[in-house]
């Protein structure tokens, strides 16, 4: 077997967001090659690739011209275009600005280019080359999408409007709606703001959801701006482009409210997609316990639940599912068979019944048709291969009579993340493992273990490694997301330095079910640590796994279970790594609130309300509380512009161990993200990991 370097595992690339061209056969990618990103284009029959962007620092989002030839797109915080020529794209610059350009968005009729800017929405029009813009008053500003996938800008289907957030100074957020002369339309006005279902139907109604009651309810709604909203704002704006004289009414209904069933807790796998005609909405759902899809019939009113079983049908935390082209059928992933797993699947909306399409093993998510609904591009990864974008026909007429697909002939696998070193022998296939914890739960982990150590007679070191979130789930092989696969493909180093790692897949993670997923609900730092603990004492049950020399380590909330593991449970583990964990919970939910406002309270769930309401949940969930028990040693790496954790819990962590005299290392790293950005970055903290592995656990 041959051996993985730590070069193989930094040069990994990671597919973002992608999309098929309005018309013809390209997609379009951003790939992030070592943090800085990209902008590609690649033919679905021949396979042939263009660089679009050739970037100093990064190009950011894109949106496809209606014609497919053109692109427009961010670079270096500038609006570029590019132009197909027949066999080469063109680019050029649109913009040369000190500020930074964001959400291009190209309307239906490809007249009109909008983007945002510091705050204001712009739109050039490019037949009149005239560019108005929009600004809300009151110190509020335009921002880019705030939940989920997609365009931050969304144009009605006719083109002569455009639905966008807003933030207002105390943190809302809000929608708004405005011509394309800029003129305000209409805009929302609830205290708390729209999360999910940002949208128009075809009849030019607007889908759009409010979380209310820390998100264990849900509204979805229907809001009908008057036929003539657009020409009664041309006659009344008299060319004041930014200003707002009036704001029309709009007719507004509840189309369907979603409520949190079962076991307390967030609803977290939410989401509304309307059929291309707009009639028929289907929603994302765990009313029986698991995440299905259910049909919302506007006609009749009647809600069905389409899929069933003891599975989730998504791929992914941000997956969703796609209607084709001409409606009626839906291509969604699910993990239905094989928890750890995602296979692709067609819902036939009129048949009320589902065909499993694709069958061969690991993550099969984010499929999208191609414009004549003949083709499927999807993200596929497995124990061989990093996530990649691959292509497969659908034949709808035959889907009820074929079986589901192979890899083979009919695949295309369009690109290559995972360098070409990194070669199918040096691979090590994880074991999908299960042991009990609390409760008698049964819980699931992936186990890398080093080449051969079964027939040796040595004892191998070993580690647990605990994924973020919490609802994440790590698969058999590499992961969709950036943060994990990165993680998955260092396990694998490390399997050939000599460590195994479990890949634990704790309680409040996705993939077992809405019980599993809310099982932390006043229980955090209680139920889910001890499956991380279950996890360590699994490992040291093994023949080949030295149990004295067991560490654990996660990244996020993965480091907050490595925090909690060390001041909980302070003989299990011989040493923990946290990356940018949290140590006092109550002052993470007062720092991400005063960053993010009300939206950013995620966990108060969890917790049976604030620091304020709950301060026993909060003091029983933070590690801090527990620091006189810390005793093995802990090492932190943490990013000073981490957007999800405040820097300031390293800081505490520093002092506490500081006061106690525990043996600990704190590595930061200036400007850096949460999940770190640069290659650079984790070049410098895996060298310091392997440092510490083999000062604490191979020693």
């Amino acid at each position: 077997m041959g051996m993985i370097g730590l070069k193989e595992v930094l040069d990994l690339k990671y597919l973002e967001s992608w999309s098929w061209a309005p018309a013809g056969k390209h997609i379009a990618y951003l790939l992030d090659d070592g943090g800085k990103h990209d902008l590609w284009v690649v033919d679905s029959e021949s396979e042939e690739t263009w660089r679009i962007s050739a970037a100093r620092k990064d190009a950011g989002p894109y949106t496809w011209h209606p014609s497919g030839t053109r692109l427009a797109y961010i670079q270096d915080g500038n609006l570029w275009v590019s132009e197909f020529k027949g066999e080469h794209w063109e680019s050029r610059a649109l913009t040369q600005t000190l500020q930074s350009e964001q959400a291009p968005c190209y309307s239906p009729d490809g007249q009109y280019l909008a983007f945002i800017r510091d705050g204001t929405l712009w739109i050039y029009d490019e037949r009149g080359k005239v560019t108005r813009s929009y600004r809300p008053g009151g110190n509020s500003a335009v921002i880019p999408r705030v939940f989920g996938q997609g365009e931050a800008l969304k144009w009605s289907p006719g083109g002569d409007m455009i639905l966008f957030h807003f933030r207002e100074p105390d943190k809302t957020i809000h929608l708004g709606v405005i011509s394309t002369r800029c003129a305000l339309l209409w805009r929302t006005s609830w205290r708390f703001g729209p999360v999910a279902g940002l949208c128009w139907t075809e009849s030019g109604q607007i889908l759009y959801a409010q979380s209310k009651e820390r998100n264990t309810v849900v509204d979805f709604y229907l809001a009908t701006l008057p036929n003539d909203a657009v020409q009664t704002q041309k006659r009344e704006a008299r060319d004041h482009f930014t200003a707002a004289p009036s704001i029309l009414q709009a007719e507004v209904e509840i189309l369907y409210q979603q409520v949190a069933k079962g076991t307390p807790g967030a609803l977290r796998v939410s989401g509304a997609y309307p059929e291309p005609d707009g009639n028929r909405i289907l929603f994302i759902n765990e009313d029986d316990g698991w995440a299905h899809l259910y049909i919302y019939c506007r006609d009749t009113g009647a809600m069905q639940q389409r899929t069933f079983g003891k599975c989730e049908d998504f791929g992914y935390m941000g997956d969703e599912p796609a209607w084709a082209p001409g409606g009626r059928y839906v291509a969604y992933s699910s993990n239905r068979g094989c928890s750890g797993q995602r296979q692709l699947w067609i819902l036939d909306a009129d048949a009320e019944s589902s065909h499993q399409l694709t069958d061969f093993p690991g993550t099969n998510a984010a499929a999208k048709w191609s414009p004549d609904g003949s083709v499927l591009a999807f993200l596929h990864c497995d124990p061989y291969r990093s996530a990649d974008l691959w292509t497969l026909p659908v034949h709808l007429d035959e889907l009820h009579a074929s079986s589901a697909i192979q890899e083979g002939p009919e695949t295309c696998q369009l690109m290559q993340t995972l360098p070409e070193s990194w070669t199918p022998d040096k691979c090590i296939v994880p074991e999908e493992v299960t042991f009990e914890s609390a409760d008698g739960l049964k819980v699931h982990g992936y186990l890398i273990a080093p080449p051969g150590c079964a027939e040796q007679a040595k004892k191998h070191p070993a580690l647990v490694w605990v994924h973020g979130g919490p609802v994440r789930q790590m698969r058999y092989g590499f992961h969709p997301m950036r943060s994990y696969a990165l993680f998955y493909a260092y396990s694998q180093y490390l399997a050939h330095q000599g460590y195994a790692s479990l890949l634990v897949n704790f309680r409040g993670g996705i993939g077992y079910g809405r019980d599993f997923r809310n099982g932390i609900y006043g229980k955090m730092a209680v139920d889910d640590i001890a499956d991380v603990v279950a996890a360590g004492r699994y490992l040291k049950a093994l023949p080949y796994i030295d149990e004295e020399r067991v560490g654990v380590w996660g990244l996020s909330y993965g480091g907050y279970m490595t925090l909690t593991a060390l001041t909980k449970y302070p003989e299990e583990f011989r040493m923990g790594i946290n990356i940018a964990g949290i140590w006092d919970f109550a002052q993470w939910i007062h720092w991400i609130q005063k960053r993010h406002g009300r939206l950013g309270g995620g966990f108060e769930i969890y917790f049976k309300g604030s620091p304020e309401e709950s301060p026993e949940l909060y003091r029983i969930g933070s590690p801090c509380s527990f620091k006189e028990n810390l005793k093995r040693p802990l090492i932190n790496f943490h990013g000073t512009a981490d957007a999800n954790v405040d820097f300031e819990q390293m800081d505490r962590i520093v002092k506490d161990c500081l006061a106690l005299g525990t043996e600990y290392e704190a590595y930061y790293y200036p400007d850096e993200a949460h999940t770190f950005t640069h290659r650079r970055t984790w070049a410098d903290a895996f060298a310091k990991i392997e440092r510490e592995l083999e000062r604490h656990l191979k020693a």
